[in-house]
């Protein structure tokens, strides 16, 4: 991409002054009447500009005459008036200024050097808050490079001269910096929406990278404050505080921090797989108790090494601390479903020993009579048959106190099973907690089976008992209670 080489072959001029600051471009040169290009020239020139930036060229000849062009205006270029009543000798000032700007996660360097050189001029502040400006709200940047054979790039950000190049983040910028605010505290965070992966730079440099210190030292800076507990920046101190096994401040001056790859590693270590407030904390308590010997800038290879160390440890424990709660997941699960597959077999248990106990005193009956008897009517006497109705009559209330009794155990069962579910939702995701009680399908379903039974047993006993009372009103001289009700009331 060119456009200051192709500027000096189109004006046939050597010398253009070129300043090129942060968000705006600006250039100058002369050239005589004589070299003044031709309107299409102009259209070429404002036509290599990208429609996100905006080029102001201006043509001023030595009596301050002016005419100004722009690439997003409509109208044709004309500079007749311009150069009415010029010689071929008679110079012509140019002046170009071009307005920056991010659009669709891409930004334009016009000229790498001056634009750098203003760069490494600013404080590490400043130039933190301009990046947190470009990169508000994008998952990455790339900087277009004119005139200027480069390609590196960061974790989120590339530098590139190729027309074709294409860049992919290595991270998620969005999640990654969702990630680092849900985990480390830091107060200035609004201010400066930066990660260290956003100056962290990755695979082979082509050409001179001027940027490699200063992105170093950004990327330092940050980690430090995302691996720390809690974070703000002051002037030129960052002020840093680890809880871990014990509470330890630092106040450090920006100047004296210089790229440090075991800061950079830690943190990326930390935002990388797993979870991060599991790893920040392990990394606090060793952190915590290292830098009581050692000064927390001074940290050695040792020290990662540590904190990976715990953390496979941590992971041990948690492993079969999981595997054991798993356990007792399932033996819990297959004690409630036995639970309440016996409350159908409980309430035909019941059936067959009120059936037994209305036999049992029916039997009892007829044989203490038979005896002493062949009539069938001096059997079941009218007291005989009122005793043996209130007998069923209690089995019908015996019945119903059952099958209430079963429902209410049932629904205690059910709201235990629900309560150690809810015990694990602070210990385990949603997910994991379905996949461990089997989305309840081994409950529902044996409590449907359950709740089956129940109903059919209890249908079968209710109808056998007025079945029976039917029996004896309809086929006894001595009717029953209700015949003897029926026949006072109507």
């Amino acid at each position: 991409m060119k456009l200051f080489s192709k500027i000096r072959e189109m004006f046939q001029c050597i010398e253009i002054q070129i300043a090129e600051r942060l968000n705006t471009t600006e250039a100058s040169f002369s050239i005589t009447y004589a070299a003044l290009p031709t309107v299409k020239t102009f259209q070429e020139i404002l036509g290599i500009i990208p429609d996100r930036d905006i080029m102001t060229l201006c043509l001023i000849n030595d009596s301050g005459d002016m005419v100004q062009f722009t690439n997003h205006q409509t109208e044709a270029v004309n500079y007749d008036a311009l150069v009415n009543g010029l010689d071929s000798e008679d110079s012509i000032n140019v002046r170009i200024q071009i307005n920056k700007n991010v659009v669709d996660g891409k930004f334009s360097i016009y000229d790498y050097e001056s634009f750098v050189t203003d760069l490494l001029l600013r404080s590490p502040l400043e130039i933190m808050k301009w990046f947190s400006s470009r990169l508000f709200g994008q998952e990455s940047l790339m900087f277009e490079v004119f005139d200027y054979d480069i390609s590196f790039s960061t974790r989120t950000m590339a530098f590139e001269s190729s027309v074709d190049a294409m860049f992919r983040p290595m991270v998620g910028r969005k999640q990654r910096l969702n990630a680092c605010k849900d985990t480390a505290c830091f107060y200035n965070m609004n201010t400066f929406e930066l990660i260290p992966d956003d100056f962290i730079i990755q695979g082979v440099v082509r050409a001179n990278n001027h940027l490699h210190t200063l992105f170093g030292k950004l990327a330092t800076i940050l980690s430090l404050v995302y691996v720390s507990s809690s974070a703000s920046i002051n002037d030129n101190t960052i002020n840093l505080q680890i809880n871990g096994q014990r509470t330890v401040n630092y106040d450090l001056s920006i100047t004296d921090v210089d790229e440090d790859n075991k800061w950079q590693n830690i943190y990326t270590w930390i935002f990388t797989d797993g979870n991060p407030t599991d790893k920040a904390l392990i990394a606090h308590n060793v952190i915590s108790l290292h830098c009581k010997f050692e000064a927390l800038l001074n940290l050695d290879n040792t020290v990662f090494e540590a904190i990976r160390t715990n953390y496979n440890l941590y992971l041990r424990n948690n492993v079969n601390q999981y595997l054991d709660m798993k356990r007792d997941i399932a033996k819990f699960i297959q004690d409630v479903v036995a639970q309440v597959g016996d409350y159908a077999v409980a309430i035909l248990g019941k059936f067959k020993n009120n059936l037994l106990a209305i036999f049992g005193f029916l039997f009892t009956v007829v044989l203490t009579r038979i005896g002493s008897t062949q009539k069938w009517e001096d059997i079941f006497t009218r007291h005989t048959v009122y005793l043996f109705e209130a007998f069923i009559g209690g089995s019908l209330v015996y019945l119903i106190i059952c099958f209430f009794e079963t429902r209410f155990k049932l629904m205690k069962t059910k709201k235990a099973y629900d309560a150690l579910k809810g015990n694990y939702k602070d210990v385990l995701s949603e997910a994991e907690i379905n996949e461990a009680f089997k989305e309840d399908k081994l409950l529902l379903d044996t409590e449907k089976t359950t709740k089956r039974g129940m109903i059919g047993w209890s249908i079968v006993w209710g109808t056998l008992l007025v079945l029976t009372i039917i029996v004896i009103e309809c086929f006894t001289v001595n009717h029953g209670l209700i015949t003897w009700l029926w026949s006072k009331l109507f």
